[in-house]
């Protein structure tokens, strides 16, 4: 097996340990026991084979392209498309994808989806096609592709705990918001290799129409038995995510030093996130907006986090783990999941969900839209505003004035005629 719990300079670790062809792939990870759990290092295993089986896919697209083209396909796209043309080095769409991964910000929170969204989709439909030959035709039969439900089934998950986290089911028609972001890559994808002059221009993309729906979220009586419902151990963290609006991110990487209770209105000064690197460890980055924020803390939260601190010390987690170190991601969500289904809530509730509760209360209760925002730490007001039709009807009773002026109006025709 290639996870197998070891000891390691005298620690308990987990070893990840990946051989494939004699030995031309090995890699090996070590987790420690005391943070990581198994589910992470068979995360990891899985991620080690990925890594092997992109890079076998790279391998076999090069050598098709040797053997289609009279020259080797370089490694860099040529400086203009005149000189690919000379060359007959014109990279294909799989060769200069990578190329465009690689001059991208890996630091950034969407790489990861970027580059899974590249492999997985883009690349097998239009991997071995010369970047000029990427057509309107093309990308509309690609579409159609989304569109298609598959008889794909989603693979059973290894572990103690065979639980879906989620109730999506994989092989499903994509759905119109996922399509649009494969199209936004596959445009960013042409529009650098117009740039680099290898291509004329870059072939119309139509999106998808989308038909805006609501934000989800939970009302007040869908709170309190959510809540109520909630292991004794994980009900302070919910109700802090409800009340603040903090990501998931944001509030496994919470500490107590973040938390101004003497202030004259208590708040968390949010500037710091958690997030999970390729290599299956955790990485402590700024928030997604890049900018820190203040959130205030209310009565009742305040009371539930100082009952919740006990002895910790002030650079501690306020959330920690089990072995005292980060929350599992996975853990986390299904401990929602199943929360919610035992508080008889008939909805798709997960961890994000709360934050959309938040903001939409904020907004049912009538607080600036531009308080909300500050408080969310949304770049643009109108990521904001999808909660703006919660805000109740103020300033209905202004129409009176309208009834008023055209009275006004008509009175004076009259003693004109």
């Amino acid at each position: 097996m290639s996870v197998k719990a070891v000891t390691r300079r005298g620690k308990p670790v987990w070893r990840v340990q990946v051989i494939r062809e004699a030995g031309k792939f090995n890699r090996r990870r070590f987790l420690d026991r005391r943070t990581f759990l198994k589910r992470d290092a068979l995360e990891v295993e899985a991620e080690l084979i990925a890594e092997y089986e992109a890079s076998q896919r790279r391998a076999e697209l090069d050598r098709y392209a040797r053997r289609t083209t009279p020259h080797s396909v370089v490694e860099y796209p040529p400086a203009s498309r005149l000189d690919a043309a000379r060359t007959g080095a014109l990279p294909t769409f799989a060769t200069f994808a990578e190329q465009y991964l690689a001059v991208q910000d890996p630091g950034r929170s969407d790489f990861k989806n970027k580059a899974r969204t590249i492999r997985q989709h883009l690349i097998p439909f239009f991997g071995m096609t010369p970047l000029d030959q990427v057509s309107r035709l093309m990308i509309d039969r690609f579409k159609i592709k989304l569109r298609t439900p598959t008889d794909e089934r989603a693979a059973p998950r290894r572990g103690s705990d065979p639980t879906p986290i989620t109730s999506r089911r994989k092989g499903g028609a994509k759905s119109p918001k996922t399509i649009n972001n494969l199209l936004t890559i596959l445009r960013s994808i042409l529009n650098l290799a117009h740039d680099y002059e290898l291509i004329d221009r870059v072939p119309r993309i139509k999106m998808e129409v989308i038909r805006r729906q609501d934000a989800g979220f939970l009302d007040e009586r869908e709170v309190e038995a959510f809540l109520g419902a909630a292991p004794s151990q994980w009900r302070t963290f919910l109700l802090t995510a409800l009340r603040t609006g903090l990501r998931r991110g944001e509030l496994l990487e919470l500490r107590w030093r973040d938390l101004h209770f003497n202030a004259q209105h208590p708040f968390v000064r949010v500037s710091r996130a958690l997030r999970r690197t390729d290599k299956g460890g955790w990485v402590v980055k700024e928030t997604k907006g890049g900018r820190p924020r203040s959130v205030p803390l209310s009565g009742e939260v305040i009371a539930a986090l100082e009952q919740h601190r006990r002895d910790a010390g002030p650079h501690d987690l306020v959330f920690p783990g089990e072995s005292g170190g980060y929350v599992n991601r996975n853990k986390l969500w299904r401990m929602v999941v199943k929360t919610a289904r035992k508080g008889g809530l008939d909805k798709h509730v997960h961890p994000h969900l709360l934050r959309h509760t938040f903001a939409s209360h904020c907004y049912q209760r009538g607080i600036p839209p531009q308080v909300v925002q500050q408080w969310l730490g949304h770049a643009s007001i109108a990521t904001t505003e999808r909660y703006a039709h919660l805000a109740p009807n103020t300033g209905a009773e202004l129409i009176d004035l309208l009834d008023a002026s055209c009275t006004a109006n008509l009175a004076s025709l009259v003693e004109r005629s």
